[in-house]
């Protein structure tokens, strides 16, 4: 009876031992920092803390951030395939959040080529703030703007902006933006075009930070992606081609549609006309 006793004792000791260890250790593992907490941390470390989250923590780190557009703005990004569609991206020592897209500005390789290749006037459409760069060219056989699956663009349904681009004007003005003369040279051929003092600055503002942006100077950005399939291109006019497909965790999004990365913003290129006729459509 005594024996049996003592091994319960011991059974019963180990049990408390391992549940003690079990508790010790989730508690030195849990990772539940705030934002502040997170980003006072050193890029090293916030790279290792942010690779043992799990997709529900990443979730919540972004979603109380100041930039939490990953989670706010497209709502097939969810906990539970966070920890695949959101990275932590670092371009050129700025660390921040982003969505893990196909790389190389997602883009297909083999399709990508310079703006300044084409001409006339295409249908656009942007789903997204005035600030991006990014947008839809082109419509279906049957009229409808593209969807989100073909744009790669992980949501159930939008309300986009249309209009019209004068990619031949478009042409004109980023030749003027991104020649070597100076910043006064350029600023009085864009007022000779007619364009306002506020707009010929917000041009060049544009392409300046255009120039930094993860797509355009981060890893696999869109030149390494015309380069990976042989082609050197005029970049210094943005770039067009086709969306690649998205399929990670339980997003499948086909791609296929036309894709512009001008090197002028949304707003300024609807604020100075080159895009114009301006309207709405809902996409699914």
């Amino acid at each position: 009876m005594n024996k049996r006793k003592n091994i319960l004792i011991i059974v019963g000791s180990i049990l408390v031992t391992l549940i003690i260890g079990i508790l010790l250790w989730s508690k030195n593992n849990s990772i539940n920092l705030s934002y502040e907490e997170f980003k006072s941390l050193t890029p090293e470390k916030q790279v290792e803390v942010f690779n043992k989250m799990s997709g529900p923590q990443i979730y919540k780190l972004v979603e109380s951030s100041d930039e939490n557009w990953p989670v706010t703005a497209y709502d097939l990004i969810s906990p539970e395939n966070a920890k695949e569609t959101i990275v932590l991206f670092n371009n050129n020592g700025d660390i921040h959040f982003n969505l893990a897209w196909p790389s190389y500005g997602g883009f297909l390789p083999e399709s990508i080529a310079s703006i300044s290749e084409l001409t006339g006037q295409l249908d656009v459409s942007r789903d997204g703030g005035d600030g991006g760069h990014s947008m839809s060219f082109g419509r279906n056989a049957n009229g409808d703007y593209p969807n989100d699956s073909e744009r790669s663009v992980p949501k159930t349904s939008a309300n986009i902006r249309t209009g019209t681009l004068d990619v031949d004007k478009y042409n004109l003005v980023a030749e003027i933006v991104t020649n070597t003369n100076s910043q006064e040279d350029n600023l009085s051929a864009l007022k000779d075009m007619g364009y306002t003092d506020e707009i010929a600055n917000r041009f060049i503002s544009d392409y300046t930070s255009w120039l930094t942006r993860d797509e355009v100077s981060g890893p696999n950005n869109i030149d390494d992606g015309a380069k990976l399939a042989g082609n050197i291109i005029e970049s210094r006019y943005g770039y067009y081609g086709t969306t690649a497909p998205w399929i990670v965790s339980d997003l499948n999004l086909v791609g296929g549609c036309g894709q512009l990365e001008t090197i002028f913003s949304w707003g300024t290129l609807c604020d100075s006309r080159l895009i114009y006729n301006l309207g709405t459509a809902e996409i699914q």
